[in-house]
């Protein structure tokens, strides 16, 4: 049994329908069932649904007279077998990972709704929506306070950007109702979350709905008339609101409640010029396929490390991050918790200033530590603004001297006040985790070298290691490099992958001895 039933109504919608069946069918997910409803299309999409159901088993199609999209809904509602069920309109598409990213947020916090952020579409232009800025579990009762405060947004009233258990709505029977043609599918969300105890909102978008539909205004329809329609809807709004609210608590909020007859459905468009608006393809992280780089030997790495760039990009979207900050947080973490200012730069490919930058903003989130010293050295450099890297490595020439004099001074007075009575050796323990001492590298001995003459490693001018609320997002980055693993091995077996990783050690140990002078 496919673990999600995806529903997409079809009608007359040949000419968008490959664009999110491809959509879907490529999901990252793979356990899952598209359920095709052809509802009367005069087109060619019945024979395009037949198609893709020959080309691919996960693929349903139901043929019907025209209904209407209810109706369509309701036909594989009663076909669907999956855990969940997710829906999507013909004429938009899903983000690649989705299915993926929801189903992990309804097990990970045992949630029986979840509602995530999207992208509007008008023409070449998209912008992300989104309402709930938190990102853990609600109640019905905090998720109902939320939607009071802007009900007619699209992003409680579509289906298209939920994921639903399947079995709270075989339990209690609930379907479209056919008998209405607006704003049906928000009747169907209000009476799930009747039934739902807690609700997870997502704050990476999943889907892209374009601008095709038209609201209510853009329909033509006068005030009066939305209104018209809107009293045959209010009592399903109204009665939503008794049942999740208790009584005190609805009579306060009554006067809110009512305020959804004036308001009018939106989604705000994705306008030129305004904030968080784009060129269609500039939101997400792409890959340039050219003819010919499959003989390059080296584009395998380069789309290994765009897929692991994509999976950042959705935890820097949650986590208020830009891509170079997880970038440089995952080498922090591989590095074995400490590592030094250069090897960033070098490693991740940035300027002295960009990384300076995204140092001081992970610092200031408490996602990496870096010591007072070494924090000043970074906000010259963001400061500066300056991309010369000659006049940088001077600033830095100068600083540095001045630092490694004034932490000398110090190192010495701290084993002064550490050194024991004896000829015990000074403990360093004090000395490597005082607050205002770099973190320092981890010392790797010189096997050749007599033990006598071992020396302290050398510390890097500006040390960086974890901070203290970097755990959570430690987990996630651990996670998008396993997901890009199993993504690019996906088909591969167990001994392949074996040789792989033996061909891969021993190209690492190749390229290493290069730099081993």
């Amino acid at each position: 049994m496919p673990t999600v039933s995806i529903i997409v109504p079809v009608h007359n919608a040949a000419a968008t329908l490959p664009r999110c069946v491809q959509s879907i069918l490529s999901q990252e997910y793979r356990d899952l069932e598209l359920i095709l409803v052809d509802d009367g299309s005069t087109d060619e999409s019945p024979g395009l649904c037949d198609d893709l159901a020959e080309d691919d088993d996960r693929v349903i199609v139901i043929h019907q007279q025209n209904a209407g999209v209810s109706e369509a809904r309701n036909a594989a509602l009663d076909r669907a077998r999956g855990t969940y069920v997710q829906f999507a309109d013909a004429d938009d598409w899903l983000a690649p990972s989705a299915t993926k990213l929801m189903v992990r947020a309804a097990e990970d916090h045992d949630c029986d709704l979840v509602i995530a952020d999207f992208y509007r579409v008008v023409d070449k232009r998209v912008a992300r929506k989104g309402d709930i800025d938190l990102e853990f579990p609600l109640t019905r009762e905090e998720f109902a306070d939320c939607m009071i405060e802007n009900p007619a947004d699209y992003y409680y009233g579509s289906l298209w950007n939920k994921l639903f258990r399947r079995s709270i709505i075989e339990a209690h029977h609930l379907r479209m109702d056919p008998q209405i043609n607006w704003c049906e599918d928000f009747i169907f969300i209000m009476e799930y979350i009747v039934h739902a105890s807690r609700v997870f909102p997502l704050n990476a978008p999943v889907y892209y709905y374009v601008k095709t539909k038209g609201s209510l205004v853009s329909q033509g329809l006068s005030m009066a008339g939305i209104v018209r329609m809107k009293l045959n809807v209010i009592e399903y709004y109204d009665d939503f609101f008794r049942r999740v609210y208790d009584e005190a608590d609805y009579e306060a909020r009554r006067g809110e409640i009512r305020s959804f007859l004036f308001k009018y459905a939106h989604d705000d468009g994705a306008i030129a010029g305004l904030p968080g608006t784009k060129k269609l393809g500039r939101e997400r992280v792409r890959a340039f396929v050219t003819p010919g780089t499959e003989k390059n030997p080296f584009s395998s790495f380069y789309f290994v490390r765009k897929v692991l760039d994509r999976a950042f990009e959705t935890i820097a979207d949650r986590y208020d991050l830009e891509l170079k900050d997880l970038q440089v947080l995952s080498y922090v973490r591989h590095a074995g918790g400490t590592c030094g200012f250069a090897e960033i730069v070098d490693f991740c490919g940035l300027t002295s200033v960009a990384a300076a930058s995204s140092l001081t903003k992970l610092a200031g989130k408490q996602l990496v530590r870096v010591s007072p010293s070494g924090a000043a050295l970074l906000g010259k450099l963001a400061d500066s603004g300056s991309d010369d890297e000659g006049k940088l490595a001077s600033a830095l020439r100068s600083l540095s001297e001045k630092l490694e004099a004034s932490e000398r001074a110090k190192r010495e007075r701290r084993e002064r006040l550490t050194e024991p009575a004896g000829n015990d050796e000074p403990r360093g323990l004090f000395r490597s985790l005082a607050a205002d001492a770099p973190v320092p590298e981890p010392a790797v001995p010189d096997p050749a070298a007599p033990a006598s003459a071992a020396e302290e490693a050398p510390r890097p001018l500006v040390a960086i290691g974890l901070g203290k609320k970097v755990a959570p997002l430690v987990a996630e980055i651990d996670r998008a490099a396993e997901d890009t693993r199993a993504l690019c091995l996906e088909g591969i077996s167990d001994e392949e992958r074996a040789q792989m990783a033996a061909v891969l050690g021993r190209m690492m140990e190749n390229a290493k001895r290069t730099f081993a002078e």
